[in-house]
């Protein structure tokens, strides 16, 4: 597999991109399609989506509603499907995750920091839809850095801690606790800073195939070896 070696952190990397189909979303060839919006009748279908996702996987009682909170929805589409693929929720203020996990909060915002909260994260069950959560990323990147948000945090099931740690390098900050408005999920808060992410992917994906690199998905072709940058550099997401 590629130059690693057998069992080292990076052959379990590219194993697992092969093992997941992540080749074809990460080329871009499926013609994926992600919006981002406010307005309340696209968020209306996208809050559908997702209780109905929640209440099949029993993350959510049936009938059971979601507070209300400024979110700013990303929904991805594939070619020729109506409805979304994956969505996810981003929200910049009155974040969620501050009631169970107030002390990492604070040490993560620190000085001059912003930090936003990504929830509600939903994808149909098929590989072809899953894998558009590469896409959902890239694009709340995107959005980020343009509003000078610093710091990524979320709530996940334990279940998926290898993906967000070693796919797509945040960083574990909050021990298993109860989410605060999923009565049927158990979370642990992970941390993405997006300060120093276009060298952690640098370094992580530099050697990986086209087809798998993040690196090159997420920051561009354009950019170059980040730590040859200046101050004012920034992910190209």
């Amino acid at each position: 597999m590629s130059h690693f070696r057998i069992g080292e952190e990076n052959w379990w990397r590219l194993r697992r991109l092969k093992l997941s189909k992540a080749a074809e979303s990460l080329l871009d060839s499926q013609g994926v399609r992600v919006i981002s919006s406010k307005d309340p009748l696209e968020q209306k279908v996208f809050l559908d989506f997702v209780k109905a996702r929640y209440e099949e996987l029993e993350i959510l009682p049936p009938h059971c509603a979601l507070p209300a909170y400024p979110w700013r929805f990303f929904a991805a589409y594939l070619p020729g499907q109506k409805g979304p693929a994956s969505c996810a929720a981003l929200l910049e203020e009155r974040l969620p995750c501050a009631e169970v996990y107030p002390k990492e909060l604070r040490k993560i915002k620190g000085w001059r920091r912003k930090v936003a909260e990504i929830t509600l994260l939903a994808t149909r069950a098929d590989w072809e839809a899953r894998n558009t959560i590469f896409h959902l990323f890239r694009a709340i990147y995107r959005y980020a850095t343009r509003h000078k948000i610093t710091d990524l945090v979320v709530c996940i099931n334990p279940k998926h801690a290898d993906f967000y740690e070693k796919i797509l390098l945040f960083r574990r900050k909050g021990e298993r606790k109860k989410h605060p408005f999923l009565p049927g999920l158990a979370v642990i808060l992970e941390h993405l800073d997006l300060k120093r992410a276009p060298r952690e992917y640098f370094r992580v994906y530099q050697h990986f195939p086209p087809e798998f690199n993040l690196y090159q998905f997420f920051a561009g072709q354009e950019i170059a070896n980040p730590s040859r940058q200046n101050r004012r550099f920034r992910i190209g997401l």
